[in-house]
């Protein structure tokens, strides 16, 4: 069973999966900057709640980011502490690769986006693996055909794309945007059954307001 933890901002998340069953349960709240006291309660919720005890767990995944400073490091530092303590598999994926592909079969262009604050996103735009720091003006030059935007998409974000881009920009509905760990689950499970695991000593989150690194 793979564990997998999102803490990318004040939405977070946890998911237990395996190959044969899929998601065995999931949970997503907001915890907004409280991730440090709420995540491991959580996490032993969810294991009761799927009669599941920690040593079940023979994987951990993590949401990269972007995201908050402060939400990464403990979703990161939990994750590497499980897989430290029981020499367990690491793996880490792009918390915009993992909306891109909660919203993957859209019959749009979708492009995943973070709010980094101050006006810019975080966002995947052009295929790119790499996800790029831009103003929501630079973001909405990038477009020349309809696309559903998704991820941190509030009311201010919409209003601004649907003046820039009218009748491009498409939004999924509240609920459906909820950012499901699940997804973030199912890409990790696909890398540990190819033998893609990442290193604990050098895997680090794409922090918030830093430059935007490379994913992978």
């Amino acid at each position: 069973m793979l564990l997998a933890i999102d803490t990318s901002t004040a939405d977070a998340g946890i998911a237990c999966y395996d190959g044969e069953r899929g998601a065995l349960g999931e949970c997503v709240w907001r915890a907004g900057r409280d991730h440090t006291a709420q995540l491991l309660p959580q996490i032993d919720l969810l294991l009761r709640h799927i009669r599941c005890a920690r040593s079940d767990i023979r994987a951990v995944a993590v949401a990269l980011g972007p995201g908050s400073w402060s939400g990464l490091r403990v979703g990161m530092s939990v994750a590497k502490g499980f897989a430290l303590a029981r020499d367990l598999p690491l793996i880490g994926i792009g918390t915009l690769q993992a909306v891109a592909y909660q919203h993957r079969v859209a019959h749009l262009r979708v492009v995943p986006v973070i709010n980094l604050g101050r006006g810019r996103v975080a966002a995947l735009i052009n295929d790119a693996q790499e996800p790029q720091n831009l103003t929501i003006a630079d973001l909405a030059a990038t477009i020349n055909e309809p696309a559903l935007f998704c991820g941190d998409v509030d009311a201010e974000f919409q209003a601004m794309l649907r003046r820039l881009l009218p009748n491009r920009a498409h939004f999924p509905s509240p609920a459906a945007n909820v950012r499901r760990p699940a997804y973030l689950a199912e890409l990790a499970w696909k890398r540990l059954i190819a033998g893609e695991c990442d290193r604990v000593a050098t895997l680090e989150p794409i922090y918030l307001g830093q430059p935007v690194k490379t994913v992978g």
